[in-house]
């Protein structure tokens, strides 16, 4: 019996070990989690790719997730794209992760627009509506990239009285992003960065797995002791 116990031990230890491994593997990322409207979510980025889809709706894919940002890094003013100057700052040691939105229609000379809603997991921190704000921080959120966005456009304000590009952040958490782009032949770009969920202490990490180890050899040792009584009474 003795023998058995220690056994089954040894193999809840095993259990918790790979519990623990899969846990830490596996951290929780500020990714999408929803989207409604004319938006179409990318398996892998862009930067991965020898070319960039286009498409009649929005494309969006995640980018580096659960970065803790090693310098300030700026962001748009989304009431007016065109400013880059005197802007706000993700302060360094921030810890983020990142997403990219595009519009980027198949029908050249043909003034379009797309509408739709993305949910994130994370609460959005900042939105990069230009190259000159995106391209710095590529090295952050797209190490891969095989190429930079000086070929995308910028946001537009309103030209010949079409409407500016609109991105509005909603949600009782700050996590729903409402977009609207008109776009004519450019490709319009938008960075969402949003704060990372923390991801767990290493003790903490192994103390979970350990329980998720532990937990079901004890409910069997309680059971073995009622049986145990029972049968002495």
């Amino acid at each position: 019996m003795r023998e058995e116990k220690k056994t089954s031990l040894l193999r809840g230890l095993q259990v918790a070990a790979v519990c623990g491994a899969v846990l830490a593997a596996n951290p929780s990322d500020a990714a999408i989690i929803g989207t409604t409207g004319q938006i179409e979510i990318l398996d892998t980025p862009i930067w991965q790719s020898s070319f960039v889809p286009k498409s009649t709706s929005f494309l969006a894919f995640d980018e580096e997730q659960n970065v803790s940002l090693p310098r300030d890094i700026q962001i748009s003013d989304p009431t007016n794209w065109d400013r880059l100057f005197d802007l706000d700052l993700i302060p360094k040691g921030t810890r983020v992760s990142s997403h990219f939105i595009y519009f980027r229609h198949t029908q050249q000379r043909q003034r379009l627009d797309a509408r739709a809603t993305i949910q994130f997991d994370g609460a959005i921190i900042g939105l990069m509506g230009d190259p000159a704000l995106i391209n710095p921080t590529n090295d952050l959120f797209a190490p891969n990239a095989i190429r930079s966005l000086s070929r995308f456009g910028t946001l537009d304000e309103v030209i010949a009285g079409n409407p500016r590009d609109m991105a509005t952040i909603t949600g009782n958490q700050g996590n729903k992003l409402e977009v609207h782009f008109t776009n004519h032949s450019a490709t319009d770009p938008l960075r969402v960065i949003t704060l990372a969920t923390p991801v767990p202490e290493p003790l903490t990490l192994l103390g979970t797995a350990t329980a998720l180890g532990i937990c079901p050899l004890l409910k069997r040792a309680y059971s073995q002791k009622q049986n145990k009584k029972q049968k002495d009474d």
